[in-house]
């Protein structure tokens, strides 16, 4: 099955393919993947914390195992029903996992008996595992882009509505221009415009239903997103006293440890996509210029400076710890800003040139 695009992937989202056994959602955007992946996992399993139906592997559960991952999808649940596996992956660490499921469905060999979810970064188009979904017969690939200034107004507006509010014209356009790329971080900043304005259930009759400009700027025009843009530029660049001071910053102005690790996958997975281009050919440059959305200009030097400390394995190293913060800090119950500020030093010291 080829990789879905467009419609056709918001098509299959809401209405999974019942012939389709694993899909594979990658791309820059983090937040977006982890979004859709909860959706299919939502499309099957209704309780995440239900342990018979529901699983998530990492790399390191399947590094030492590959044949896990086939034998989980062909496992019976203990209560019955359909169950969802999701493995979270830098990418080709689990090359060897997807190549025996995608083998085991083909086949026939292996009857599923749950939906694979796999959630992985920027997979170039050589990239094994995109290569085996992408050709596979019971399987789909959906990439998940950095989100255009469409696709925010149409969040947005969207968010707005289930809670019987809406935008005023001039208000959606300064929403728009404010927030990012990430899907993950642009539905956390909405909702607490949403949460600002009160959910329809909490309005007084009087109160107004439409997003005003003020309302937007009170809750949008903030350092925020720039603290944490700051964030991700100390830890890249190997500065861990920069960035303790960052860290403090953020903290202060009232940035979430999500939005943190958000603003960190971002910036590595742009350095990962960058340094696959180098390592095919490309020189640092134009490497750089390849990416979308591009690099400000004001901030290559520093960038292409990022790229020599880090190498694709050093960045493998780095994605894997951010996915596994990430697991950390929403399932082991211990707080999650020390674990993300945790993870942002290591990786700053890791960087230091």
């Amino acid at each position: 099955m080829v990789a879905l695009k467009g419609k056709a992937i918001n098509a299959f989202l809401a209405k999974p393919d019942p012939a389709v056994a694993a899909v594979l959602i990658y791309g820059p955007d983090l937040g977006l993947v982890r979004e859709r992946g909860g959706a299919l996992a939502k499309s099957v399993v209704a309780d995440f914390s239900d342990p018979f139906n529901y699983l998530e592997l990492t790399d390191a559960d399947l590094k030492g195992d590959p044949a896990r991952l086939a034998d989980e999808a062909g496992a019976l649940s203990f209560m019955g029903g359909t169950r969802a596996i999701r493995v979270r992956t830098t990418g080709e660490a689990a090359a060897k996992a997807v190549a025996a499921l995608i083998d085991g469905l083909d086949a026939g060999a292996l009857k599923p008996n749950a939906l694979i979810i796999i959630e992985a970064g920027d997979l170039s188009p050589r990239s094994g595992v995109r290569k085996a979904f992408e050709k596979a017969k019971h399987a789909a690939a959906l990439p998940c882009y950095a989100d255009g200034p469409g696709d925010v107004r149409a969040l947005a507006g969207a968010m707005a509505q289930e809670q019987g509010l809406s935008f005023e014209t001039d208000a959606l356009d300064l929403a728009v221009s404010l927030l990012g790329d990430d899907r993950g971080l642009t539905r956390a900043e909405l909702e607490k415009l949403m949460l600002f304005k009160g959910p329809s259930k909490t309005r007084r009759p009087d109160d107004s239903a439409r997003i005003s400009e003020d309302d937007v700027r009170t809750v949008l025009v903030d350092a925020i997103g720039d603290v944490l843009d700051d964030a991700a530029a100390a830890t890249a660049d190997g500065a861990p006293a920069a960035l303790s001071l960052v860290l403090h910053r953020a903290a202060m102005s009232g940035a979430s440890p999500i939005g943190l690790l958000r603003a960190l996958q971002r910036a590595f997975s742009r350095l990962h996509t960058a340094q696959s281009f180098v390592a095919a050919g490309e020189p640092p440059a134009a490497a750089i210029k390849k990416l979308r959305p591009p690099v400000f200009f004001k901030e290559q030097r520093a960038f292409e400076a990022r790229l020599r400390a880090w190498p694709l394995k050093r960045l493998d190293t780095a994605l894997e710890m951010l996915i596994s913060a990430e697991l950390d800090a929403k399932s082991t119950g211990a707080p999650a800003r020390e674990i993300v500020e945790r993870t942002a030093l290591r990786l700053a010291h890791m960087g230091r040139r």
